[in-house]
């Protein structure tokens, strides 16, 4: 896993961002040209879900519940979990929890990041046009299912698998900061897929699934980049899933590879209350 961020002139800390330049090239041909000008390739974008680890670490937990966007999700599900019947749960507490406590639950940190996402997503949208595809986890805790409109945000929080963990067991009550080993057991091995941006019979935007799923998130970004001439990937982590040198490995100068928050203008402090010592984690 790795953070994207930007380095500063006066931390000089690397984040591991990969960004090539001239993403759009010219199309040759008769059709390629319109009147008095040059027709540009148009940019294809996809949205890239980093998944259940994207809250690995302290700095980007505390990060993330600055963004309102994040604590309005991370509130909507606090109300359909205290709706439920189980034990009481603060999940803004669980977010801002050391690592000890963080990853005793491992169900549990994984819906956070989920729901964390969902809420990236909703500021990405406020300045960002909607992307042509999707690309995360098809199975769990998944941000991209509710965000392409598939599950409900209610459905993704009561059918998750943390559910289970927070109920009662005999007399004890499983609780994320009672447990003294990490819940390890119920957790699948993650599935990825891609979602398509489409016109459905009344002409609305809706998204459909591309044929094929793999668990290497790295072979969909392959696929959609060579197959769909997407170029530009944007990471809703804020972690990624994906390293620089993964992009580079695809052999293509025209990928480009950005964090959603750093396309927020009002987001710039995020990247820099990260320590170098937990980018260099990451990476």
């Amino acid at each position: 896993m790795t953070i994207l961020g930007t380095a500063t002139a006066s931390r000089k800390v690397q984040l591991y961002k990969t960004k090539f330049i001239d993403t759009r090239k010219r199309r040759s041909g008769s059709g390629s040209r319109r009147q008095g000008t040059d027709d540009m390739a148009i940019t294809k974008t996809a949205v890239v879900f980093s998944g259940r680890n994207g809250l690995d670490f302290i700095e980007l937990r505390s990060g993330v519940l600055r963004i309102p966007d994040v604590t309005l999700r991370l509130r909507e599900a606090q109300a359909i979990l205290d709706a439920m019947d189980l034990p009481k749960i603060d999940l803004l507490a669980s977010v801002a929890a050391d690592d000890e406590h963080f990853f005793r639950n491992i169900q549990l940190k994984s819906l956070a990041a989920a729901i964390v996402q969902v809420g990236l997503f909703d500021r990405y949208m406020k300045t960002q046009k909607r992307p042509d595809y999707m690309l995360g986890n098809s199975n769990g805790d998944s941000a991209m299912l509710v965000c392409s409109g598939r599950q409900t945000f209610k459905e993704m929080i009561e059918s998750s698998q943390a559910i289970a963990t927070l109920r009662p067991s005999s007399d004890k009550v499983v609780q994320l900061v009672a447990q003294p080993l990490p819940l390890l057991s119920g957790l699948n091995l993650t599935e990825y897929s891609a979602m398509e941006s489409k016109l459905n019979t009344t002409g609305q935007l809706e998204y459909e699934g591309v044929k094929g799923s793999s668990m290497e998130l790295r072979k969909l970004v392959g696929n959609l980049h060579q197959d769909q001439g997407v170029d530009r990937f944007i990471n809703i982590g804020p972690a990624s899933a994906l390293r620089g040198s993964d992009y580079r490995m695809m052999g293509a100068g025209d990928i480009e590879s950005v964090d959603s928050i750093e396309l927020d203008p009002m987001l710039g402090w995020f990247w820099r209350n990260v320590r170098p010592q937990a980018v260099a984690l990451a990476q």
